[in-house]
């Protein structure tokens, strides 16, 4: 028997409000998330000012489609699938200055240890930006689960929820992401080893 804290009974009975239509409960649940989207609003353009407006469009496009909310995923995940797919028809997919996991960690498959590179390590930097080239030319349905899993920590069912695609469907295009980029890695030499 799974029991629900709290929290999750009063987010989900305002989550029941706000798809009837109640603008307080939709606000009431906005509210405890808005400082987390406009972080990751932040990371995607850099600039507070387009951070904000990227989040206030988010949650526009969060109240037209909460009906289509069934619960599978976290509302944090499913907004930032909203926040992401907003940026993405804005200003394409990644950013110049997007903090990415490290490549090796991204290629050993773990989300727990990824971390944002420093901008103040020269060879971090440099990882950083081969790595969001190269993940910015896979293709959308590849980019999608990896930046789910590596950028917002989604685990595979709540990418599958987000995404509204089986677990198997996140598990086959992670792996075939996965196995480009790690393709990708040994053409390009992207990880600095002591083979030199």
């Amino acid at each position: 028997m799974q029991i629900i804290e709290p929290t999750e009974t009063i987010e989900r009975e305002l989550i029941s409000r706000a798809k009837k239509g109640d603008v307080e409960a939709f606000s009431s649940l906005m509210e405890g998330m808005q400082a987390r989207l406009l972080a990751q609003a932040i990371v995607f353009c850099s600039d507070p000012d387009l951070a904000r407006d990227l989040v206030q469009e988010t949650m526009i496009a969060a109240w037209k489609s909460l009906k289509r909310y069934d619960g599978s995923c976290q509302l944090f995940t499913w907004l930032y699938v909203i926040l992401q797919r907003q940026h993405g028809r804005a200003r394409g997919w990644f950013s110049r200055r997007l903090p990415s996991p490290t490549a090796e960690q991204i290629l050993a498959g773990s989300k727990h240890e990824a971390t944002a590179v420093t901008e103040n390590s020269e060879i971090g930097a440099d990882e950083s930006e081969i790595l969001r080239a190269i993940v910015a030319t896979l293709p959308p349905k590849h980019r999608e689960v990896i930046r789910l899993r590596f950028y917002a920590d989604a685990s595979e069912a709540e990418t599958a929820g987000a995404l509204g695609i089986s677990i198997g469907t996140v598990k086959s295009r992670l792996h075939h992401a996965l196995k480009k980029l790690q393709g990708m890695r040994e053409k390009l030499n992207l990880l600095r080893t002591g083979d030199h």
